[in-house]
């Protein structure tokens, strides 16, 4: 929890400079608006690869995929809070035919099965 802090106040740190350091003749709103979406997906990123280490491990361990994310709580991954994506939405681990897993964040506008998901195969 504390890592999680740690770099989203780093990204923070980041956005502002971004912000700051850039033509301030645009709309200072949008501005700030598409920063802090570029800082919550570079955040999503480190989420998503602490889940996929916690399934890889979880795999290493029962020689199987778990059938949904709540199963990595609290064993692989520190809390539920972990299974959230940068817009509050919870991540889905989504299995195909041929047993292929990937995990899913529905992105800025919070709908999964549209344009701006997010997905990683694991």
């Amino acid at each position: 929890m504390r890592f999680t802090i740690l770099i989203v106040f780093i990204a923070l740190i980041i956005v502002l400079v971004i912000y700051f350091g850039k033509d301030r003749q645009a709309n200072p709103v949008t501005q700030g608006m598409a920063a802090l979406d570029k800082a919550k997906t570079a955040t999503l990123e480190i989420d998503m690869n602490s889940i996929s280490a916690a399934v890889t491990a979880y795999f290493g361990d029962h020689n199987e995929y778990p059938e949904s994310l709540d199963m990595l709580v609290p064993t692989y991954l520190p809390s539920a809070n972990s299974i959230i994506d940068s817009w509050g939405e919870p991540f889905q681990l989504e299995k195909d035919d041929l047993q292929n897993h990937t995990l899913l964040s529905a992105g800025p506008d919070r709908i999964f099965s549209t344009a701006d998901d997010i997905r990683r195969r694991l």
